[in-house]
């Protein structure tokens, strides 16, 4: 089962790879086909996976990190049906950050789902947060090349911001969920536990980016305050789980 998830893993990867490669010669056709071949990919990592933890799997950061093309591909579907916007290239250059990320942790076969994650809370908590940071780094990433894509620039920043508000009500949910989710496993909606910190942090962050965007005088700031959500982001999602010194409730997402 090790050798098949790891191969999957690679498999995956390079299907994400593809699909930018061919995003990047302006071959739409192949992009979405190869996005859509990642995808189904991705279903079968996700299977391994759970077969593998005997639960869903999301109770670990490498487990976390295999999820992210399986909900891109539908992103990127729902993005060019109803905003007419084509980024599967984008997306799948964030699920193959990710799945660059999965390779290098280890693949822990032995865990199994602590009694704080057997929650109905559990899989729909980290899916929105999944799905919101996904989208949350492509806008980022589309802003912080912003300078090498001449003409179409404007058009990137378009995206970005059709990007956030797509991801936005998933942190919404993510962070309430989560609340609720706390309340049923150590008794307390909130306890100033530092990932709990850090995720409200992120929220308030692209709460004002979102509110400056009918302000011309804060117009200047909308760019900087995404590239400050973005390292929320890094901070909330990888810092805090995987600094050996930081004492928290999610400790198990290490």
């Amino acid at each position: 089962m090790s050798c098949l998830v790891y191969t999957l893993t690679i498999l995956c990867l390079l299907a994400c790879l593809g699909t930018v490669a061919a995003a990047c010669r302006a071959g739409v056709a192949a992009a979405r086909r190869a996005h859509l071949a990642a995808w189904g990919l991705a279903v079968l990592l996700f299977v391994a996976d759970w077969v593998l933890a005997q639960a869903p799997p999301f109770g670990n950061m490498r487990y976390v990190l295999a999820f992210f093309p399986l909900v891109m591909y539908p992103a990127a579907v729902y993005l060019r049906r109803c905003r007419g916007l084509s980024v599967d290239g984008w997306l799948a250059a964030a699920s193959a950050l990710a799945l660059i990320g999965a390779l290098s942790m280890p693949l822990q076969a032995a865990w199994r789902q602590m009694p704080a994650l057997q929650s109905p809370w559990f899989a729909p908590h980290v899916i929105s947060y999944v799905v919101s940071y996904g989208l949350m780094t492509v806008a980022a990433l589309m802003v912080l090349i912003r300078p090498l894509r001449g003409e179409i620039a404007s058009q990137d920043e378009r995206t970005a911001d059709a990007l956030v508000k797509l991801a936005f009500p998933f942190m919404t949910f993510g962070l309430w969920s989560g609340a609720l989710w706390a309340d049923a496993a150590w008794g307390a909606y909130w306890s100033w536990d530092i990932k709990e910190v850090w995720a409200l942090l992120t929220w308030c962050i692209y709460l004002i980016y979102l509110h400056t965007e009918r302000l011309a005088a804060f117009a200047a700031w909308r760019r900087p305050l995404l590239i400050i959500g973005f390292v929320a982001v890094l901070v909330t999602f990888f810092v805090v789980n995987l600094l050996p010194d930081i004492q928290s409730l999610h400790s198990y997402a290490q």
